[in-house]
Formats: C-alpha cells, sequence, structure tokens
C-alpha cells in the first residue's frame, strides 16, 4: 500500500499506458492501486490507445493553490484536469455520442481534491472513495475529449460517467 508520500510503480493497465497515483493527504479516501485500477478500466472501456497518466489526490491547501494559480478561482475545488501532450489536447471533433477516448493518444495530470471529497461524502451519506472515484473518472473523461461547457456536453459527459461508475460498481451519484 502507498503511504502517500512516493508514487505508485506506475501501473502498465495495458501495452502503451503508463499510470502513476500519488496520495498526498493525510488520510487517503481511496488507495493508489484501486486508483490506478479505475484509470485502467476508464481508458479500456474508452478505448484509449496509449496513455501516460498522472493521478494525485491533495488536500484543500493544495487543492486552492492550484486553483487560484491556474484558473485565478480562490478555495479549493473537485477536480483539476491538465491535458500535457497528444490528443487531450485537441478539442472533440468527432459524434457526440462516441467513444472519445477511442484509437487516441491521451497525456495528462488529473488532480483530486481529497478532503472536499471527504466532506462531500459526508453530506451525502457515501463513502468518500466513491467520490474520489467520481472526481478520477470525471478528469480522466475530460482528457479522453469529453467536456461539460455547454448542455448537450455536459448532458453526454455525465451520461458517460454513470456508465462508468455502474461498470466499476460504484455507487456515487452524478449529477444532472
Amino acid at each position: 500500500m502507498n503511504d502517500g508520500l512516493e508514487p505508485s510503480d506506475g501501473i502498465p493497465a495495458e501495452a502503451g499506458w503508463k499510470i502513476d497515483v500519488v496520495d498526498r493527504t493525510e488520510d487517503s479516501a481511496a488507495g493508489t492501486q484501486r486508483l490506478a485500477e479505475v484509470s485502467g478500466c476508464v481508458l479500456r472501456d474508452e478505448g484509449v490507445a496509449h496513455a501516460e497518466i498522472s493521478v494525485a489526490v491533495v488536500d484543500d491547501a493544495e487543492m486552492s493553490r492550484l486553483h487560484a494559480d491556474f484558473l485565478q478561482i480562490e478555495g479549493p475545488t473537485d477536480v483539476l484536469t491538465f491535458p500535457l501532450e497528444g490528443d487531450s489536447l485537441e478539442a472533440w471533433a468527432g459524434p457526440i455520442d462516441a467513444r472519445r477516448g477511442s484509437g487516441r493518444r491521451i497525456c495528462g495530470e488529473v488532480v483530486i481534491g481529497g478532503d472536499m471529497a471527504v466532506r462531500v461524502a459526508g453530506e451525502l451519506g457515501s463513502p468518500p472513495s466513491e467520490e474520489v472515484i467520481l472526481y478520477l473518472v470525471h478528469g480522466l473523461l475530460h482528457l479522453c475529449g469529453y467536456d461539460d461547457l455547454d448542455d448537450l456536453q455536459r448532458g453526454q459527459m455525465r451520461r458517460r460517467e454513470a456508465e462508468l461508475l455502474e461498470l466499476l460498481e460504484v455507487t456515487a451519484r452524478v449529477d444532472a
């Protein structure tokens, strides 16, 4: 089990994939191995050809700093996604209902607000680990080309999140 200080072992979920997970929070809501497995499941179901993904679970202080530095918004948020290269940098131009990861080469970082996941899960009466997994799925879908900027795109992204959470047997709620 990861102690939260070192990254996971760069789990090669499939040939051509590299998934690194680190948890920098005091109380890990979801293990790094589970988050690497979830990442692999999402990438596999999306049909991603090549992936280099870094996942970090951070506390409110770190998330607030990142939120302010990159989006100029004060305070923590649930998840931030940073596309770094490959197809993750290109806007999706295909059909709205397509698997947007199919055949794509994605590279990026997903930063998850661990403290926020614990708070929201407490409000909902759900396990914090499931909230963290929801945030991870959301971030990975952004790297695959999904977005939530308008109602049509948001609806498609939420449907895809719900499908993946069902596949993962996670009962976290997906906002419509």
